[in-house]
């Protein structure tokens, strides 16, 4: 009787064993998809992973290219705008992720911006525009944002180098202001020539009124 007890008690805990096995793996499974669902850090993306192409359908891409004008200030050309994609979809059918680099190559300058896109249900897709900062920090843009050189540098320059300005008025005689927010307590106005070109910089103290 006590052998018998004792192999019954093995059986079942053998069993118990396997199903323990068998949920620790389901868990790890789990984890696992888990863990792709979230797009990895742009700084853990490794070079030469680019390729020529959008998943974007015409639709998105018309949206995205609407936003991507009002942050570079200007038009773009189809002719002048180059896409990569450099992250694939993770995530589910209908809430997946992937990255692409835009790039916006004119005569006058290139100015690349990461493209995040998320869908948002079935055929729908939100999308986030950054400039690249390495782009922001390249020799082309000053280390100063008040030394643009006057007379040389466009609008468009200034947008490439530092986003879409917080602020936009237009005078009737062409001549237009950015105004951006700075974090040193400052506000800094560009005023520009109807050829967009820059006339001067002004910068003022944000008192908080």
């Amino acid at each position: 009787m006590g052998v018998m007890f004792y192999l019954l008690f093995v059986v079942k805990l053998g069993k118990i064993m396997k199903y323990i096995i068998a949920l620790s793996f389901v868990l790890a499974l789990v984890s696992g998809c888990k863990s792709t669902e979230k797009l990895t850090p742009v700084s853990q993306i490794k070079p030469g992973v680019a390729k020529e192409d959008t998943l974007a359908n015409a639709k998105l891409i018309s949206d995205a290219k609407a936003g991507l004008e009002n942050v570079f200030g200007s038009k773009i050309k189809d002719s002048e705008l180059l896409k990569f994609v450099i992250q694939q979809p993770v995530g589910e059918a209908g809430s997946r992720s992937w990255r692409e680099m835009w790039i916006v190559k004119t005569p006058e300058d290139t100015t690349q911006y990461m493209m995040t896109f998320t869908e948002s249900g079935l055929g729908a897709a939100d999308f986030e525009i950054k400039p690249m900062e390495g782009d922001r920090n390249s020799k082309t843009c000053p280390s100063n944002i008040a030394k643009f050189p006057v007379g040389e540098t466009t609008s468009d320059h200034v947008v490439s180098c530092m986003g879409k300005p917080q602020h936009e008025d237009y005078n009737p005689d062409g001549r237009f202001v950015y105004l951006y927010e700075t974090e040193g307590n400052t506000i800094l106005t560009y005023l520009f020539g109807k050829d967009k070109k820059l006339i001067k910089i002004v910068g003022y103290e944000n008192s908080g009124n």
